[in-house]
């Protein structure tokens, strides 16, 4: 049943109480009576903030991947748009509720996110509510996809945190009100609001250990996305604009008494990956990236390249940073050796990164010296199912449709058993998930995306649970979570398991005896089935 709402006014209704709130909250630097931010309490906060905002964090930005998502009563399935790509993996205790009388959408999971260095655990609490143009409910969105253009999507998190240098014990709300998703809108706008508050660890070079509690709310001011920009990068964190204003509450316990001081500012979203941090009343800004939340050291710069002035010898960067070269400046060799190349490759499309070391000789001038200096064509983050692999071409084709190849400067590394692209082939022929991530640029001359580096790697998940139903007819099982799991010509039967068929399954449970289903699986986002490797079936 389809519900009538008028969106637009509960958007405006919502966004002006919020505006209301923030600005009687809203704090002009420091509140009376506080001692301002120390060199490291500064750092600490935009750790803290860069962190909370970050993408692979579980920041605010982790959000935008999952609000594009939907959520089916069997797993989170890649959205509408490629905006919903990277955020669906490793999750678990998955479980799903709607309420077809206000339309809400609710899924809960745990999820573990692994890199070199870093480690993450959360358990999350996903809300949607789906609209289409005409301002109706979608109650079925995996099947109504297409007509999806608006979602009111929140998040609730908890989880840690532990990298090289930093532990992080966080919770997190979040509310994005989204317009725009429709294949025929160019630009995604987004209201929204973020609050977290959690205990913030870093652990310095020489041992010391820097400790703060935080609270922490953020009020997104004029969000942004461009969908062309996000078709080609096949990542929105370089199609991303706009700005959010935030105030930050630090609190330190020095010998049982807590300090507690607080800051506010903007954060400037450039549209390149990285972030602008500034607080108000203090002449400290800070970059950071949107994927990890890391902040650049001060003599550290990298960005896109937007302007070249080839009579000054300078080059501007999207953040707006004037940067010189000089006779003392180093240039590494890389993809462009001079500004000449440079403005060659912008003037004919390529988007050109800089980066290096810097210095700025009068603060007060937005002029920088660079001492080192590299520039690249922007690699552009890829993360999907393949889908076909072509060795003549020497490429593999995703799940998006796009196609991708390896040369002889990329950086190939295989896990879970595979060796070689063919052994990607014979996989997938054997019906089985790989999983390629990795970086690309476009090649300005035959605009192919070329790989600089990829991993592939099997895509499976391990289940131990009870059989609650058979169905012999479309050949699959369902177990106590309720996920139906599809037996294939492909799923190995061990040969020690109790029972070799899903008829004597069938005949086990008629006779009530409890049958326990063990080993791993697969969700297969084309049927809505998860598709079993291999399983035992157990008294």
């Amino acid at each position: 049943m389809k519900k009538r709402l008028n969106r637009n006014t509960l958007i405006k209704t919502i966004m002006v109480l919020m505006a209301f709130l923030f600005q009687n909250c809203m704090i002009e630097g420091y509140e009376p009576g506080f001692q301002p931010l120390t060199d490291e309490e500064i750092l600490l906060t935009g750790q803290i903030i860069g962190e909370s905002l970050s993408e692979k964090q579980n920041g605010l930005l982790s959000n935008f991947s999952e609000a594009f998502a939907i959520p089916t009563p069997t797993y989170l399935i890649q959205g509408f748009t490629l905006l919903s790509t990277g955020s669906i993996r490793n999750l678990s205790n998955y479980r799903y509720e709607f309420d077809p009388t206000s339309g809400i959408h609710r899924v809960f999971f745990s999820k573990r996110d692994e890199y070199p260095g870093f480690t993450s655990f959360s358990d999350d609490t996903l809300q949607y509510i789906f609209w289409d143009r005409n301002q109706n409910i979608l109650a079925f969105p995996d099947q109504q996809r297409d007509m999806i253009d608006a979602v009111d999507f929140r998040a609730f998190r908890s989880g840690e945190i532990y990298a090289d240098a930093k532990t992080s014990f966080f919770k997190r709300t979040d509310r994005l009100l989204v317009e725009g998703l429709s294949q025929t809108s160019d630009i995604i706008s987004i209201d929204g609001y973020h609050s977290g508050e959690g205990l913030f660890v870093r652990i310095e070079p020489n041992g010391n250990r820097l400790e703060r509690e935080y609270i922490l709310e953020m009020n997104f001011l004029d969000i942004r996305i461009n969908q062309a920009i996000v078709n080609t990068n096949r990542n929105f964190r370089k199609g991303v604009f706009g700005a959010i204003s935030y105030e930050s509450t630090v609190t330190q316990n020095l010998n049982g008494a807590p300090e507690t001081k607080i800051v506010n500012g903007t954060i400037e979203l450039s549209g390149d990956g990285t972030a602008l941090l500034r607080f108000n009343e203090l002449f400290d800004t800070f970059r950071f990236k949107l994927q990890d939340g890391v902040v650049f050291d001060e003599d550290e710069f990298e960005g896109r390249v937007t302007q070249v002035n080839i009579s000054e010898n300078l080059f501007t960067m999207a953040n707006g940073q004037r940067i010189r070269i000089n006779d003392q400046t180093i240039i590494e060799s890389a993809d462009f050796l001079s500004l000449e190349e440079v403005l060659s490759a912008i003037s004919n499309g390529s988007r050109i990164i800089a980066k290096g070391n810097y210095l700025q000789p009068n603060k007060d001038i937005n002029l920088w010296i660079a001492t080192l200096l590299k520039f690249e064509l922007e690699s552009n983050e890829f993360e999907n199912f393949v889908t076909s692999v072509d060795l003549i071409q020497n490429s593999f084709i995703l799940l998006n449709g796009d196609q991708y190849f390896i040369t002889d400067k990329t950086e190939v590394e295989f896990d879970d058993g595979l060796e070689s692209l063919q052994d990607v082939k014979d996989a997938i022929n054997r019906g089985l998930p790989v999983i390629a991530e990795g970086e690309f640029v476009i090649d300005p001359v035959t605009e192919k995306r070329n790989v600089t580096d990829v991993e592939f790697e099997l895509e499976f998940d391990e289940f131990e649970e009870f059989v609650t139903s058979i169905n012999l007819s479309e050949n699959f099982f369902t177990i106590e979570s309720g996920k139906n799991v599809k037996v294939t010509e492909h799923t190995v039967i061990k040969d020690d398991s109790d029972y070799l068929n899903l008829f004597e399954v069938q005949q086990a449970l008629s006779n009530q005896i409890q049958v326990l289903a063990s080993g791993k699986f697969y969700f297969d986002y084309f049927s809505g089935f998860w598709i079993a490797i291999e399983v035992e079936f157990d008294d």
